[in-house]
């Protein structure tokens, strides 16, 4: 009887982004190597080639897991029947919360986005950007339907309320000089993503 393959080859791909997930997390910048990555795994080196051909195509893999469950949970939150303003608070919230769960995503998806190669682009765009604005879309629309909103572009939220958020991060070194901030706590995250609901709400509701 063959042998039944192990858990360890079965599930090599999830240690290999778990272990890109880490070594990121401890870094400010968006440098690895796929040597690194599999060592951290205590996997072979052949197996980050083999599931995702090159860094940029495990970059991308780890950005599809990471920002996927953000999304998945933005996605749910648009269908539950709560008011738009509370729907808003968790979005923001929750973009927040991903952001300091994935220290570095913010920064992988900056990365991404300025790749020379087009289809890892289309690729972050169809599997995350795009939807993400639908999703907003259809948030705003609730709002506005309630008679709560008031109508805006589309855009302008998206730039407003993303740009805002992942600032908070992108910015978390300078912070420390120009405002003698210290480490991002869970405390300054809940303040900062109040702060940005009432400037949202405040842009968003009816006169």
């Amino acid at each position: 009887m063959k042998p039944a393959s192990s858990p360890r080859r079965r599930d090599s791909a999830a240690q290999l982004l778990d272990a890109a997930s880490r070594i990121l997390a401890e870094r400010s910048v968006v440098e690895i190597t796929l040597s690194e990555v599999a060592a951290a795994a205590k996997l072979n080196s052949a197996l980050v080639k083999y599931h995702f051909r090159n860094k940029e195509g495990l970059l991308l893999a780890l950005a599809r897991r990471d920002a996927g469950q953000a999304l998945a949970q933005l996605q749910s939150l648009v269908a539950m029947q709560l008011p738009p303003e509370q729907k808003l608070r968790i979005h923001v919230l929750g973009i927040i919360n991903t952001y300091a769960r994935y220290p570095y995503l913010n920064r992988l998806l900056h990365e991404l986005l300025g790749s020379q190669d087009e289809e890892v682009v289309r690729q972050l765009n169809a599997f995350f950007v795009k939807p993400l604005a639908t999703a907003q879309g259809a948030l705003l629309r609730q709002g506005v339907e309630a008679g709560v909103f008031r109508e805006i572009a589309p855009m302008h939220f998206h730039l407003a309320v993303v740009g805002a958020c992942d600032q908070f991060f992108y910015s978390a070194k300078s912070l420390q000089y120009a405002f003698g901030a210290p480490e991002l706590s869970s405390g300054m995250r809940e303040d900062y993503a109040e702060f940005v609901v009432e400037m949202a709400l405040r842009a968003l509701r009816k006169e």
